[in-house]
C-alpha cells in the first residue's frame, strides 16, 4: 500500500502525537519522528475515501451551517481553557486538567479535520473541470470573483461549500494558536510544567497514560530515544499508540523517504505565475520574527505549510512553494489575495530544495524544479 506525507510539525514530541491523534487516528495514518521533525502519512485509499466524504458533505442540504454552528459552540468551550493557570496547579489538579483537555481537543478536531485540504481534492477537482472552457479562473471562485447563479445547481453547492469552508478554517485556525500552538497558548504553558512536575527532561515524549503515572509517582521507563527516531500506529482496540523507536523504526522511516525526488517537485497551482529566485526554507512557526533577518524581498518561500502568522514573511516572497495543502490551504488564499504564484501541495518542497537553491517555480503548472 503507498503511503503519501501529509502534515508536518518542525519540533513535536509524543505527548502532543497522543493528543493529535485524539481524532485523527480514524485516518489509519503512519507517525514518524526524526530528531523532532514530526511527518504524518496517510494512504492512498485513504485519502480517497477522506475527499469522497468531503464531497458528499458538501452536496448535502444545510450541512454546512449546521457544522458552523456546531463549531463555534465547540470554540467557545475550548477559548475557556485559554488562560488556564497550569502554573498554580498540583500533580491531582493537572491529572484533571490534562484529561479535560484531552476530551475538549477529540472534540475540537472532529470539526477542525473536516475543513483539512485533504477533504477537497475531488471537490476541487470537479470545479477545476467545469470551469476549464470557461472565462473564468479556480483563483477568482475562492476569491468570491465568480458569478455562479448561472451554474448547475450542483456544482453551484460544491462552490459555495468550499469558498465557506475556507473562511471557517481561518477562524478556528485562529483557536489553535491561541490555545494549542501560540507562544502564550496553554499548550506550551503545560508542556512548560509537565517537565517541571515530573522532573523528567524526557517527560514531552510520554504518552497520556505515561505521563498520569508519572505524575501520581509511578515508574515510567526512560524514553528519550523516542525524540530520535520514532514510528507510529494507533492500535484501534486498546485506544492507544504503538510506538517503535531506534533502528527498528529508524529503517521503516527510510522506506518511506525512498521516493524523495532531487531536483524537481510537482504540485498544485494555487496561484499562477512564472519566477525564479533564491529559496528560503521557513517553517512553520508562531515566532516567525526570528526569521526576518534570513526572507530577503524576492526570495522563494518554501515551507511545510503556513499561518496567518506568517503573512509578513509572505509578503516578501517572490513565490510561495509548500509540502502541504491544496486550493483552500492557508498558502493558497494568501497567494491569491496578494497575486503571489504559488504552488502547494508538493509533498517534498522543504526536503528536495535547501537554503541558497536557485529555483524556477512554474506556477502555471504546478513545476518547481531547481536550475
Amino acid at each position: 500500500m503507498e503511503y503519501e506525507p501529509i502534515f508536518k510539525f518542525p519540533e513535536y514530541n509524543i505527548f502532543m502525537t497522543d493528543l493529535f491523534l485524539q481524532n485523527y487516528w480514524q485516518f489509519n495514518p503512519i507517525i514518524t519522528m526524526k530528531n523532532g521533525g514530526w511527518e504524518m502519512f496517510l494512504s492512498e485509499d485513504m485519502l480517497k475515501k477522506v475527499s469522497e466524504r468531503g464531497y458528499s458533505y458538501a452536496l448535502q442540504d444545510g450541512f454546512f451551517e449546521q457544522f458552523e454552528e456546531e463549531s463555534m459552540k465547540m470554540v467557545k468551550l475550548v477559548l475557556e481553557i485559554k488562560d488556564t493557570k497550569v502554573e498554580e496547579m498540583d500533580n491531582e489538579q493537572l491529572t484533571h486538567f490534562i484529561d479535560k483537555l484531552f476530551g475538549l481537543a477529540k472534540k475540537f478536531l472532529a470539526k477542525y479535520n473536516l475543513t483539512e485540504f485533504i477533504n477537497f481534492t475531488k471537490i476541487e477537482k470537479e470545479i477545476q473541470d467545469y470551469i476549464e472552457e470557461k472565462d473564468i479562473s479556480f483563483e477568482e471562485v475562492m476569491s468570491g470573483c465568480a458569478d455562479l447563479t448561472t451554474w448547475p445547481e450542483d456544482k453551484r453547492k460544491l462552490a459555495d461549500y468550499i469558498i465557506n469552508m475556507q473562511h471557517l478554517k481561518f477562524e478556528l485556525r485562529k483557536v489553535i494558536n491561541k490555545v494549542f500552538i501560540g507562544p502564550t497558548a496553554v499548550i506550551p504553558r503545560l508542556l512548560q510544567q509537565l517537565v517541571i512536575k515530573t522532573g523528567r527532561e524526557d517527560a514531552l515524549n510520554m504518552t497520556l497514560k505515561e505521563i498520569k503515572n508519572c505524575l501520581n509517582g509511578k515508574e515510567v521507563k526512560e524514553v528519550t530515544d523516542r525524540y530520535v527516531y520514532s514510528y507510529i500506529i494507533w492500535d484501534k482496540d486498546n485506544e492507544q499508540m504503538i510506538i517503535i523507536s531506534g533502528g527498528d523504526a529508524y529503517r521503516k522511516i527510510r522506506e518511506l523517504d525512498k521516493d524523495i525526488p532531487q531536483n524537481e517537485v510537482i504540485g498544485v497551482s494555487a496561484c499562477k505565475g512564472l519566477v525564479k529566485g533564491i529559496v528560503k526554507i521557513i517553517p512553520l512557526s508562531m515566532t516567525p520574527e526570528k526569521y526576518f533577518g534570513k526572507m530577503e524581498k524576492d526570495d522563494i518561500l518554501v515551507s511545510d505549510t503556513t499561518g496567518p502568522e506568517m503573512i509578513p514573511l509572505m509578503e516578501k516572497a517572490a513565490a510561495i512553494v509548500t509540502d502541504e495543502g491544496g486550493m483552500m490551504s492557508h498558502a493558497a488564499i494568501v497567494s491569491r489575495e496578494f497575486n503571489i504564484p504559488c504552488v502547494v501541495g508538493t509533498k517534498y518542497a522543504t526536503k528536495t530544495f535547501k537554503d541558497g537553491d536557485l529555483i524556477e517555480v512554474n506556477a502555471n503548472n504546478g513545476v518547481v524544479r531547481k536550475i
